[in-house]
């Protein structure tokens, strides 16, 4: 049985602290009766802390009732008339676009639609390398040159003051699309729509930029309508690029909550026609067959999309999404297929050198590691991995002189987005901005110092200790851990952030066959006192006090997720191990 170290936490191999989580019999079995759904699911429901009212939502999220009227965003009708003014005058447009898999695909998203208005955007993604993050006073000059009357910025610009104001010295309006948290002091544009503006009450700030452009596309298509440039039973169907839409939600891994489980959820529906040729092509160059998954899209197509903008070109992302042609498609995949693997050998050999300097700041409450050996395009994926291993929020620096690049990650209860615009308006670093679970900066290395002091005493006692809990959901038998139980639990997809996977316990496993599979994973067979038995794989676990665990220990405690896998055209149950405790 589980031993506590204190009432409800239990210690894990891996240095964490586990709690299962408290569920209401009562409640659990009215929502049996009432929904009539399985017992196990109203407990995860339960565990969930759901409330009665929103169960019937949370388990068919729908567009028509989560979201509302674009115009409760703040701006957005400024916005959207201007834009609806430059459709109908034929002026020239500009889309200002991210290099990642949010901006990626709020740029196309935006392009299909101003498209079928008649409006030919151009397209700017800045190079990564030489131009960095954001709106820049060069580019602006370029569009200015290439006689374009709007440029409209998505998934940045909330930062770009003085960008913002030499484009206004040029007569080229601007109008930023965000979702970073802002400054006290916002851009002079023409339109700022962030609902994550301090003066914005729509309550929508956990929407991606696509989710924005997807708000701002609505916006602009009842201006068109009103003014009578196009009739309603002609316009175009917005949801034809919900794909578009659930990719960029899932990869930015914005909470899966409110408006995002519906976009998401309506989204991969879309995304399973396979209308969108990009995104068909990288299904067939990765051998997807299935019906469209999280997973699908932040672990395969995000990935490949972000790689252009990583280590090849930064605007192969979005040239793919909105494409029509085959071919181009195809040969844009297979780049983009080839960008990825060169990534995956940078990332691998970037994340040990990060975890060997990680150690020697086991004492820090944020870690803040750089080097001048760094590619500055997988700093955000080894950031990640830092914050996995570590259980610690981590930035990640690519040493660069005065302009320094470097990318956060953070885990729940610590807003990195807002400690780094504090930063920012402490003067430690030179641009930054983000949102509460990521965060990319520029800063002169000089200052690495004065950052990681700065950060690590703002983080304060109760966030840390309101972060070091991780919960359970749910303690199952090996016997109970069944195609059938885990069937009812597609009713609760779509998981992610904000709705992450159930997370399981199967107390006093006997673990068996135990060995080392692939490079670094470690596979073995569990039972229990039902005498059923399944499979259970710890990946990446090899190096680590897990891995070593199961391979030296036939009596555990295992913590982790169930999954249905298929072999053979026969499907079984698998457990991804994910911790363990001893006993």
């Amino acid at each position: 049985m589980l031993i506590e170290v204190e009432e409800n936490k239990f210690h894990s191999v891996s240095g964490k602290y586990w709690s299962i989580k408290e569920v209401d019999n009562l409640k659990a079995q009215q929502l049996v009766q009432k929904l009539n759904i399985n017992d196990i699911l109203a407990r995860f429901i339960c565990s969930r802390g759901i409330d009665s009212d929103n169960v019937d939502i949370f388990l068919k999220p729908s567009l028509k009732k989560q979201l509302p009227s674009p115009f409760v965003i703040k701006d957005m009708s400024k916005g959207a008339d201007r834009i609806a003014k430059a459709i109908i005058n034929k002026e020239k447009i500009a889309i200002f676009g991210d290099y990642d898999v949010d901006g990626a695909t709020s740029t196309a998203a935006l392009y299909k639609i101003l498209n079928m208005y008649g409006s030919v955007p151009i397209i700017y993604i800045p190079d990564r390398l030489k131009e960095g993050y954001g709106p820049n006073i060069r580019a602006f000059q370029y569009l200015k040159d290439e006689k374009v009357d709007l440029v409209i910025t998505v998934d940045y610009g909330m930062t770009a003051i003085k960008e913002v104001d030499y484009a206004n010295e040029l007569e080229l309006d601007i109008i930023v699309v965000d979702h970073h948290a802002p400054e006290a002091k916002l851009p002079d544009a023409c339109a700022v729509i962030n609902p994550n503006r301090i003066d914005d009450n729509s309550n929508l700030g956990m929407l991606a930029a696509v989710g924005v452009v997807f708000m701002l596309i609505g916006a602009i298509k009842i201006k068109l309508i009103d003014l009578e440039y196009v009739r309603e039973d002609s316009s175009p169907n917005l949801s034809s690029i919900l794909d578009l839409v659930a990719l960029g939600t899932i990869c930015d891994v914005v909470p899966l909550v409110g408006p995002n489980r519906a976009l998401v959820a309506q989204g991969l529906r879309v995304m399973s026609k396979k209308n969108n040729i990009g995104i068909k092509t990288i299904f067939e160059i990765a051998g997807i067959e299935e019906y469209p998954k999280v997973f699908h899209a932040g672990f395969i197509i995000g990935p490949r999309i972000n790689a252009g903008g990583r280590v090849g070109q930064s605007d192969l992302g979005s040239k793919l999404l909105i494409t029509d042609k085959t071919e181009e498609a195809r040969e844009i995949s297979y780049k983009l297929n080839d960008f990825n693997e060169q990534r995956k050998v940078i990332e691998n050999n970037v994340i040990e050198d990060a975890k060997k300097m990680a150690f020697s700041q086991k004492e820090q409450r944020l870690l803040v590691l750089h080097s001048n050996n760094w590619h500055t395009g997988v700093i955000g994926i080894v950031a990640s991995r830092i914050v996995e291993h570590f259980n610690k929020p981590a930035i990640i620096i690519s040493e660069n002189g005065s302009n320094s690049k470097g990318s956060g990650r953070s885990v729940q209860g610590i807003d990195i987005g807002k400690l780094i615009t504090a930063a920012k308006q402490a003067g430690i670093i030179n641009n930054g901005g983000g949102h509460p679970m990521a965060c990319g900066l520029t800063l002169d290395i000089n200052k690495v110092n004065d950052l990681s002091l700065f950060l690590n005493n703002k983080i304060k006692d109760k966030d840390i200790n309101k972060k070091s809990l991780h919960w359970i959901d749910l303690s199952v038998a090996v016997k109970g851990a069944t195609i059938e139980m885990l069937s009812q639990f597609k009713n609760a997809e779509p998981f992610g952030s904000g709705n992450p996977e159930p997370i399981f316990i199967i107390q006093d496993a006997i673990v068996f066959n135990a060995k080392i599979v692939g490079e670094n994973h470690v596979r073995c067979d569990i039972s229990d006192s039902s005498n059923a038995r399944i499979g259970a794989i710890a990946f990446r676990s090899i190096k680590t006090n897990i891995g070593k665990t199961i391979l030296t220990n036939n009596k555990l405690h295992l913590i982790g997720k169930l999954k249905i896998s298929e072999w053979n055209n026969k499907e079984y149950v698998q457990m991804h191990i994910i911790d363990v405790i001893k006993f």
